[in-house]
């Protein structure tokens, strides 16, 4: 069994020239700043990319954020699926705009692990002053994060306080808890280039999951199917990758332009697009903007920046501090899962001012203000695995979801699934429909309800008919169903004894077919007709009682009644023939095929001096029966059957 490999992702985090770059070069010797734009400037503009290496082998990647607020967006890409946060601040400058900014970005993405450099200990011989700026990040600290934080004097130029830092980051990556296994992986792609001779590559931390070389996956949102032709893990060619770890993919099948930074690269149909997100919002304690509803931001997820509409469910703006139950509506599709981070920024101006998490990335749209809502939030939120599986379940009446869909929904895996299916159908707070395909309690009283008002009022407008047919029924019912779900909800209501079916036909237990005298006259009129003509059926169009003016309510409700009762028997849409006539016709078959060899339509219609169009039907009739087969040219037996009555 391959053992997962000991990783974390470590992220920098501070303002513009306090030597992130310059640091993380020295703790790994890789320099981080690659292009050239970045050399002239002497600043950090995309996300850098350096490791550390680990007691045993092992390896922590390491994230180089830009800290220039103009390439907020770039840090913003490069904080996705951080473990360890390690904010840097000048001694001479101390606490700067882009370092609070940074610190809030990574409390509302949850960052747990924190460790403070104090760079450039060499320029300040004032010890007082060192003392300050000490006191002034504590108590920012303190703030943000609400827990006592490492910090260490550094100087890259004398070599002060190095050794001390790699070793506390060595020791922070040892106490991190494993990343997320999962059995679909995914990588939110922060950098889409072309190599020669390779094609497409893409970077990203694997947020969760293992990925395999020859792996097919899935570009989201767009839905491009590829496979992974190449891994590297820290520039190493590996066969295998695991969470926690910065990957590089080299993809078949796709240009660089098919991509972007923002796309999700994941197991196939592991994940579903959506235009919304239901999160829990939070402003920041220290905005000076509040959230008002319906205000358009910038949304920051994953690698992703989009534009949203910032529904808010229980309130009618946010103060800083404040939080509440929202539902973000994207301009462009995304892709999420529960319990994903997420910055907003404001439109205009741009500055960070709040963000959250991720409670149900396929939501439905919601109405604000109502109570029930609000507890379905709850639920999402704090509920027990079975309490958020039953939501998952009964929120969505006539979807019928299956176990593939409530893992995805509620957020649990297949065993948590499976389990809780178990307990909540043990409860009856579900009814299996199939095996995997299950229905809540209120819907099925539901539909049970809406059964019954449409098969009363068929009654009651078609006293001498059987009911509706079981088409009709279920596009009325459960018009956006599958067959097996239709055919197991008629099922459970005539276990029940709310229903019975005959003949195709669907009504309430309780109903019996009326029949008047005139119906009982005609009745009788026409069995006589189909005695009488035997094996020479007539057109039933050209079937009426003369002079009758509901001749052909009179009609149907006649043949309806006598098919009911067996005594005819439904050829196709032209000819009925009665039963003495059909069992006589299935016999004369059996005494011809008697020979051994295959019976012909021409060799039938002789046989019972008929029209070929009826021997056609009849032959037709025994084949879907499962009476005859065809042989050739002709049809055999299959052999003796219990004789099946259609319609």
């Amino acid at each position: 069994m391959v053992t997962q490999p000991k990783s974390a992702i470590i992220g920098t985090a501070g303002h513009v020239d306090h030597g992130k770059t310059t640091l993380v070069k020295a703790l790994t010797g890789i320099d981080t700043d690659r292009l050239a734009e970045e050399k002239k400037r002497g600043i950090t503009i995309e996300n850098g990319f350096a490791h550390l290496n680990l007691p045993g082998g092992a390896r922590a990647g390491i994230i180089d954020v830009p800290g220039h607020e103009k390439f907020i967006h770039n840090m913003l890409a490069g904080s996705g699926g951080l473990d360890i946060a390690l904010l840097v601040i000048a001694a001479d400058d101390g606490i700067m705009p882009q370092t609070k900014e940074h610190l809030d970005i990574l409390s509302l993405l949850n960052i747990k692990k924190y460790i403070v450099a104090l760079t450039k200990c060499d320029l300040v011989a004032d010890e007082e002053w060192l003392e300050l700026v000490t006191d002034e990040i504590r108590d920012l600290m303190f703030r943000v994060v609400k827990a006592e934080v490492d910090l260490i004097r550094v100087s890259v130029q004398t070599g002060q306080g190095l050794v001390e830092l790699k070793n506390r980051l060595i020791s922070l990556v040892a106490e991190a808890p494993p990343p997320k296994a999962g059995r679909n992986f995914r990588l939110p792609i922060d950098r889409v280039f072309t190599l020669i001779g390779f094609g497409t590559v893409v970077t990203g931390t694997l947020l969760e999951g293992r990925v395999a070389e020859g792996e097919m996956a899935t570009i989201y949102p767009s839905g491009i199917s590829t496979k992974i032709r190449r891994i590297q893990v820290h520039s190493t060619p590996v066969d295998l990758a695991w969470p926690g770890q910065r990957v590089a993919l080299n993809l078949t099948g796709l240009k660089k332009e098919d991509l972007a930074r923002g796309d999700v690269l994941a197991t196939v149909k592991s994940l579903n697009p959506t235009f919304m997100l239901d999160v829990r919002l939070s402003v920041l304690s220290t905005s000076p903007f509040t959230v008002k509803n319906g205000r358009l931001v910038h949304l920051y997820l994953g690698t992703a920046e989009l534009l949203a509409k910032v529904v808010l469910m229980n309130e009618v703006e946010l103060s800083a501090g404040q939080s509440s139950y929202a539902q973000l509506r994207l301009k462009k599709p995304a892709v999420a899962k529960k319990g994903d981070r997420f910055v907003i920024r404001f439109y205009s101006p741009m500055v960070t001012v709040g963000g959250g998490e991720v409670l149900d990335a396929q939501p439905l749209k919601r109405r604000r203000f109502k109570s029930e809502i609000i507890r379905n939030f709850e639920t999402r939120e704090m509920g027990t695995s079975l309490q958020r599986l039953e939501l998952a379940i009964g929120e969505r009446p006539g979807t019928f979801s299956n176990l593939v869909d409530l893992v995805s929904r509620a957020d649990l895996d297949p065993a948590q699934v499976k389990n809780s299916v178990r307990i909540l159908t043990e409860r009856k707070v579900i009814i299996p429909l199939t095996p995997d395909i299950f229905i809540h309690r209120r819907e099925m009283t539901n539909l049970t309800r809406k059964m019954k008002i449409i098969l009363s009022e068929y009654h009651r407008f078609e006293p001498s008919s059987l009911g509706p047919s079981l088409e009709e029924i279920r596009s009325r019912l459960i018009p956006d169903a599958a067959s097996m779900v239709s055919e197991a909800l008629f099922r459970i209501f005539e276990e029940q004894k709310l229903t019975r079916c005959e003949s195709g036909r669907l009504r309430l237990a309780s109903f019996e077919p009326k029949v008047d005298e005139k119906e009982n006259d005609f009745i009788i009129r026409l069995e006589q007709l189909y005695l009488e003509f035997g094996w020479q059926p007539p057109a039933t169009s050209a079937v009426s009682p003369a002079g009758d003016p509901y001749s052909a309510r009179l009609r149907k409700s006649a043949f309806t009644s006598l098919l009911r009762q067996g005594r005819l028997i439904y050829l196709d849409e032209l000819y009925y023939l009665h039963k003495v006539y059909y069992d006589l016709a299935l016999q004369n078959f059996r005494d011809l095929a008697a020979a051994g060899a295959p019976v012909t339509v021409a060799q039938y219609r002789d046989s019972l001096n008929t029209s070929r169009k009826v021997a056609v039907a009849l032959l037709e009739n025994f084949d879907r029966a499962a009476l005859t087969v065809k042989s050739g040219e002709g049809r055999l037996p299959t052999g003796a059957r219990k004789l099946i009555k259609t319609i």
